[in-house]
């Protein structure tokens, strides 16, 4: 009877340190997932502030604004016959694109991503917008799906945080200087959700 007790203690022993050691790996892999989405945001990040990416919006607004009018790019566009390199206004679009992917498959954070990049997204997609069909008559719907998934995600966001994401109860800074511009557009340095 004694050697039955024993090996019950064994057995149970056993099992509590087999099942510490999955809730202990249960709890890394959410940490690893979190610094690997951290990494992933943090890239992301790099990427849209470069240099470069600002010239491709700059390159890109400028591009079609120039060449869209002319019907022969229009269809050199549609039919793929079009320069790709150091084109700005599809480096913009395969860009953004790719972040659509990652946040769509929740590689990062969507969040802390539209927290801060809401409006660019949506203003890059608004200066790529009139070339999209043509693209996407050669190529199909799938192309830049991504790019407009962020789109729409960001849209919401900037609908659901109209004066953006201050947290509450938190005092905003004033500011007292006085531009006349300012009064013109009826610039108010408050907001909806100013604690006082």
């Amino acid at each position: 009877m004694h050697l039955e007790v024993l090996s019950t203690a064994a057995a149970i022993g056993t099992f509590v340190v087999i099942a510490a050691t999955a809730i202990a790996a249960v709890v890394q892999l959410r940490h690893l997932q979190a610094q690997n989405q951290l990494t992933g945001l943090l890239t992301v990040l790099a990427r849209v502030e470069d240099p470069q990416f600002n010239e491709w919006v700059d390159g890109a607004r400028e591009m079609l604004r120039a060449r869209l009018p002319d019907e022969t790019y229009r269809r050199a566009v549609i039919d793929g016959s079009y320069e790709r390199k150091n084109n700005p206004w599809l480096n913009l679009a395969n860009s953004y694109d790719w972040v659509g992917s990652l946040v769509k498959h929740k590689l990062i954070p969507e969040e802390a991503l539209l927290d801060v990049y809401a409006g660019r997204v949506d203003q890059a997609w608004s200066i790529v917008e009139s070339i999209v069909p043509l693209v996407r008559a050669r190529s199909g719907m799938a192309v830049w799906e991504n790019f407009e998934y962020l789109v729409v995600r960001a849209r919401e966001w900037s609908a659901a945080h109209k004066d953006g994401a201050y947290p509450k109860g938190v005092p905003r800074l004033r500011s007292n200087v006085r531009w006349p511009e300012l009064s013109e557009i009826g610039y108010r340095n408050t907001s909806s959700n100013d604690s006082a």
